[in-house]
């Protein structure tokens, strides 16, 4: 029987990756990326990651019959059966139609889900936890976010939100978070908040070779640029990475004590780009968790890279 393909498309706060996979072995044939901060529309929106799908499926040369369907990871919260994105801060748009569209403009199938939850559901098949059946997936990007595996199945909650580890609070009346709350984890261990941490330090005069690589009104900056910064010796770095680092561990110690997984697999650009970074935060966390927990808990690396959202959005369509 030949093999079945589809479109897998991971929707972040600052990127559209879009790709054709082979479903059989999760293969990713084709990949396509735009930008979603510079859209301020959901309309537009919906158009960009149109276009990104259509470009992964020209690049691709797979005839049309053979691709079944198209799933979508969101970063926010979803409605997945109507296939509704409703909330998402990141991207900065609610209560928007995401499955309907996109459906209509490619006469096929859509499944929408969460972005970290689609790509812990990579990770499950194909990557660093496909011989695991309890574990927790954490993404650091934009924001952090994370996917639980309960008994070999994703687990969603009550409601569909489990997971949302990026708003625990770990600073009573800390600073705002876009969730609408205060002292949440990814307002002070995410890619956004190192960018915040270096943008002080720069506005209070101390020199860093990261002044003319972030955006100052946005607050963006590359991981891969903290990278070189880091290995340059930058002391604003140091001290962003290391501050995030530990509020990390306290998130990974949190995880630990209330959840007691197999294995926490960390992944995202920052992790995989930052070595410094990962063990900082998994020192942190062994310092803080519970004795017993904090030996027998494994902490690894994802292994997917920047595709586990794209493979596992495309899984959607298996199910």
């Amino acid at each position: 029987m030949p093999d079945k393909f589809a479109v897998g498309v991971d929707l972040g706060g600052t990127k559209i990756l879009a790709g054709v996979v082979n479903l059989s072995n999760g293969q990713l044939i084709s990949a396509a990326k735009k930008k979603t901060r510079v859209i301020e529309e959901g309309g537009e929106l919906i158009k960009r990651i149109g276009a990104c799908i259509a470009e992964s499926i020209e690049i691709a040369g797979v005839e049309n019959k053979r691709i079944v369907g198209i799933g979508v990871g969101a970063a926010g919260m979803v409605d997945r059966e109507r296939g509704i994105l409703l909330a998402a801060a990141n991207i900065g748009t609610n209560d928007l139609p995401v499955s309907d569209p996109l459906s209509a403009q490619f006469e096929l199938p859509v499944r929408l889900g969460n972005d970290v939850e689609v790509a812990t559901l990579g990770e499950l098949h194909y990557g660093a936890g496909r011989d695991c059946d309890n574990f927790v997936c954490m993404f650091i990007g934009t924001g952090i976010g994370s996917g639980i595996v309960n008994n070999g199945k994703i687990y969603r909650g009550g409601c569909g939100t489990a997971g949302e580890v990026g708003h625990i609070v770990v600073m009573p009346d800390g600073l705002p978070c876009g969730c609408g709350g205060y002292g949440c984890l990814e307002t002070y261990a995410s890619r956004t908040a190192i960018a915040k941490t270096v943008l002080y330090d720069i506005n209070h005069g101390m020199d860093t070779v990261l002044r003319d690589k972030i955006d100052p009104s946005k607050g963006i900056l590359r991981s891969k640029a903290i990278a070189q910064a880091l290995e340059m010796g930058d002391a604003s770095t140091l001290r962003a990475i290391t501050q995030a680092a530990q509020f990390l561990g306290i998130g990974l110690a949190t995880v630990i004590n209330f959840y007691n997984p197999k294995r926490i697999i960390l992944g995202g650009g920052l992790v995989e780009a930052v070595p410094h970074f990962f063990d900082l935060a998994e020192l942190e966390a062994r310092r803080r968790a519970l004795r017993i927990p904090s030996r027998k808990t494994e902490i690894v690396r994802a292994e997917l890279g920047d595709y586990a959202g794209t493979i596992g959005a495309a899984l959607l369509c298996k199910s």
